[in-house]
C-alpha cells in the first residue's frame, strides 16, 4: 500500500502500476478516440465530484464539533434531561446537529 512505501520510490512505482491497472480495469482502453476524451472527462469529474463531498463532510464534521463543544463549555452538566433547564439545553443541542446534518450530509 501506498502509506507504507515511506518514500521508496521502487514501492511507489509499484503503487502506480495498481493505481492504473485498476483505472484500466474500470475504465477499458477504446478504440475511438472520442470515447478515451469522455472517459477522461468522466474521471476528472469523478474526481471533482468527490473532492467537493469531501469538503462539505469535513466542513459538517466541523460545525458539529463546534456545536459540541459551545453545548459543553455553556455547561458542564449532565444532558439527561432531569431538569427543565437540561431538557432545553438538550433541545437546542438537538436542534444545532440536526441543522448541521441537514446542511453537510
Amino acid at each position: 500500500m501506498l502509506q507504507d512505501c515511506n518514500g521508496n520510490t521502487n514501492c511507489l512505482e509499484e503503487c502506480g502500476k495498481e493505481l492504473r491497472a485498476c483505472l484500466d480495469t474500470a475504465f477499458p482502453n477504446s478504440t475511438k478516440l472520442e470515447f478515451e476524451s469522455d472517459k477522461i472527462n468522466y474521471m476528472f469529474s469523478t474526481i471533482f465530484f468527490l473532492s467537493n463531498r469531501l469538503t462539505k463532510a469535513i466542513t459538517g464534521l466541523s460545525e458539529i464539533d463546534k456545536a459540541i463543544g459551545n453545548i459543553v463549555k455553556e455547561e458542564k452538566q449532565s444532558l439527561d434531561g432531569s431538569s427543565d433547564e437540561n431538557k432545553r439545553n438538550y433541545e437546542n443541542m438537538k436542534k444545532e446537529l440536526n441543522d448541521v446534518l441537514e446542511k453537510y450530509f
